[in-house]
């Protein structure tokens, strides 16, 4: 692992895990139709951070979400195993590092400012 990413993880990957998970419990908030899965999203559950809210509510509530939802759920549960992988913050196209900036702006951000604007330019 290179120093970037070294000092990355263990200074940055609590911040960036707790801001996917907020997001995550964001988006799957918009679906959850009772208390009681609101609840399920706010328990801590077994096992660790990633697995606060139980995986059959999480499944139900992602299946109530619209298209555009549904794509932003799939982003951050990416940009979880990117974290996880030691990959996060790095551009999947450039390989560069991500700015720390934009990360904190788009957290599942999976390519630099750059890379993101030519893909949108190919569009």
């Amino acid at each position: 692992m290179s120093g970037r990413a070294r000092t990355f993880h263990s200074r940055l990957g609590t911040e960036f895990r707790r801001r996917l998970l907020d997001a995550r419990a964001a988006l799957l908030r918009t679906s959850a139709a009772t208390d009681e899965e609101v609840a399920a999203l706010d328990a801590p559950g077994p096992g660790d951070g990633p697995d606060r809210a139980a995986s059959a509510v999480i499944t139900a509530l992602a299946a109530r979400l619209g298209g555009q939802e549904k794509r932003e759920l799939d982003e951050i549960a990416d940009a979880l195993r990117r974290l996880d992988a030691e990959h996060f913050g790095t551009c999947g196209s450039c390989h560069q590092p991500i700015s720390l900036a934009r990360l904190r702006a788009v957290p599942a951000a999976r390519y630099c400012r750059n890379c993101q604007e030519a893909r949108e330019a190919i569009r």
